[in-house]
């Protein structure tokens, strides 16, 4: 498993200058429309089981590259010589100009772009400028590319129980608060300071951003840090965000950072690093949290005023003095 992914990853991410830029955060799979059925790849046989989410665009059903063309494409030879097999997605037009690739071996799947002379693949998401993914909208035909859920009765901005979401950057309810700090987290810096609490996906460039621009207020003392680990970034690195959180989370709480620098500099969970069954269940229980304030991406803060008011914020601020001067205990 290790060697098929390490062997898919071999570009950088292609994405535009777009919303999630400058909302600085990873964002998670956004809420799209219902549907009962939907196309899947050429060659795939097996029965829709039931309503699953589709987006709104038309795309082409995802074409199974012949291995004559494979042949002829050096990029696509190097994919193809660890076992994955390659599909087409989307058009030229709807990329951009650009060949979509949708490489799976076994039950690991990375997305790449073949540049037009077909020697070199750039590998991730692509995103317009306006923030659309046309990465999601080009991988929805293919049956467990996004996860699937059964929506009933939810309007936009609400949860699958049908309970409304909060909006983004607002203040939470007392209830919300105390669920918040009875979640599963890790401790930067000494008891005392006020804490402010950092969701985070472990794999987020945002997330780890946000931690090292947090972590001088931590060394003087001024905040501690408390660390909630979630996982929404799967869809963009081949489920690697899951392991990741549950690794962190297998670590007692004051050591949950070590864990995660660790995570950091090998841009992946190393090979020795625990992940127990309650920190399956402590992740589960994290996501729900998550879901329950409402955060749309990573990183999400949650932080009391000298009120006593406690507010959900969406990505670091561009004043993070300002948001540390405001904290109350």
């Amino acid at each position: 498993m290790r060697h098929s992914r390490n062997a898919l990853l071999v570009a950088t991410t292609l994405v535009a200058l777009s919303t999630l830029a400058q909302a600085q955060q990873c964002p998670s799979l956004p809420p799209v429309e219902v549907t009962s059925a939907r196309p899947v790849p050429s060659g795939d046989t097996s029965p829709s089981t039931g309503p699953v989410l589709r987006t709104a665009p038309t795309v082409p059903t995802p074409r199974l590259i012949p291995t004559k063309e494979i042949a002829a494409s050096p990029a696509l030879r190097r994919i193809t010589s660890t076992g994955a097999t390659v599909y087409e997605i989307g058009s030229r037009t709807m990329n951009h100009g650009l060949q979509g690739v949708y490489a799976v071996n076994g039950d690991v799947f990375r997305v790449f772009y073949l540049t037009p002379d077909g020697q070199a693949l750039i590998g991730g998401v692509l995103w317009e400028q306006n923030g659309h993914n046309v990465t999601r909208d080009t991988v929805a035909p293919i049956k467990g590319a996004i996860p699937t859920v059964t929506i009933t009765g939810a309007k936009p901005g609400a949860t699958p129980t049908g309970q409304a979401l909060p909006p983004a950057n607002t203040t939470l309810s007392p209830e919300l608060a105390k669920r918040v700090s009875q979640a599963s987290v890790g401790f930067v810096g000494q008891d005392g300071p006020p804490r402010l609490t950092m969701v985070i996906d472990p794999l987020c460039p945002w997330s780890i951003r946000a931690l090292g621009e947090l972590q001088p207020f931590v060394t003087r003392g001024v905040i501690q840090l408390a660390l909630l680990p979630i996982a929404i970034n799967d869809h963009e690195n081949s489920g690697a965000s899951t392991p990741a959180a549950t690794a962190l989370l297998s670590a007692v709480p004051y050591e949950m950072e070590a864990a995660w620098q660790k995570i950091i500099d090998l841009h992946h969970v190393a090979d020795d690093m625990p992940r127990t069954a309650d920190a399956a269940l402590h992740l589960q229980a994290n996501m729900a949290t998550a879901n329950a304030i409402g955060v749309r991406g990573t990183p999400t803060l949650v932080w009391r005023d000298k009120a006593g008011v406690s507010h959900v914020t969406e990505g670091l601020p561009r004043d993070v003095e300002q948001l540390v001067r405001g904290l109350g205990r």
